[in-house]
């Protein structure tokens, strides 16, 4: 199964061809109007967000079982959990809903309400999380280092860090630029998968993606 994340920077629907190059099964979209949720006609679709334009959204393009089996907080921006063929699914967007909770803090009150759906299987947390460790200093309560513990303990992994062996903060492969410039990379794209589960992620490269958004995709797959 090949599950693909990106955050496309809004007009998908100018750029829906690149990630169906990919031939992926399932695709995450951060920054994505719900209108280009609505026209998907593949198997599955949904979508969520407060801005029409600028949301939440996932397509499904395999022929599988797709289950809405969680409710998602519609305040806690944004979050969609699904299920395929038995995998419990994630899709992540974090970013801020007030001064308080924000980015890292998001993704922590989105895990602690859907820890259940999260070890009760294989699992998987997927998106843009706008977090790393680096900035662990900013939220001392609840940063990324504590959501990577918290993950873990829930029997989830990053599968970038389990194949290239990195420490947390200290990713050599950017998976943002702000304002689309290669001096100013971070790593704040993230796949937690339930251990033991056989995947392979890469990290689409700059040289193809950087003109059509500030992130580069995560095209995780995942044996069957």
């Amino acid at each position: 199964m090949r599950i693909v994340s990106w955050n496309c920077s809004m007009a998908y629907y100018k750029k829906r061809h690149l990630i169906e190059a990919l031939r992926p099964d399932v695709v995450i979209l951060q920054e994505v109007a719900k209108k280009d949720i609505s026209a998907a006609e593949q198997p599955f679709a949904a979508w969520t967000g407060s801005n029409l334009n600028k949301g939440l959204g996932v397509i499904g393009f395999a022929n599988a079982r797709y289950k809405i089996s969680e409710h998602a907080d519609p305040n806690l921006p944004w979050h969609l959990p699904f299920s395929i063929d038995g995998l419990n699914i994630i899709a992540l967007w974090a970013h801020q809903l007030n001064r308080e909770l924000r980015y890292v803090r998001v993704t922590h009150e989105i895990v602690d309400r859907h820890a259940g759906f999260l070890a009760g299987g294989n699992a998987l947390l997927m998106g843009d999380f706008n977090s790393n460790t680096i900035w662990d200093r900013a939220h001392p309560k609840r940063n990324h280092s504590m959501l990577v513990g918290k993950l873990a303990g829930l029997g989830l992994s990053s599968v970038y860090h389990r194949d290239a062996v990195k420490d947390q903060g200290a990713e050599p492969t950017k998976t943002y630029f702000h304002t689309r410039n290669l001096r100013f990379g971070h790593h704040i794209d993230f796949a937690f998968l339930s251990d033991g589960v056989p995947a392979d992620l890469r990290v689409g490269d700059s040289e193809d993606w950087l003109a059509h958004s500030d992130h580069m995709p995560l095209i995780l797959d995942i044996a069957q």
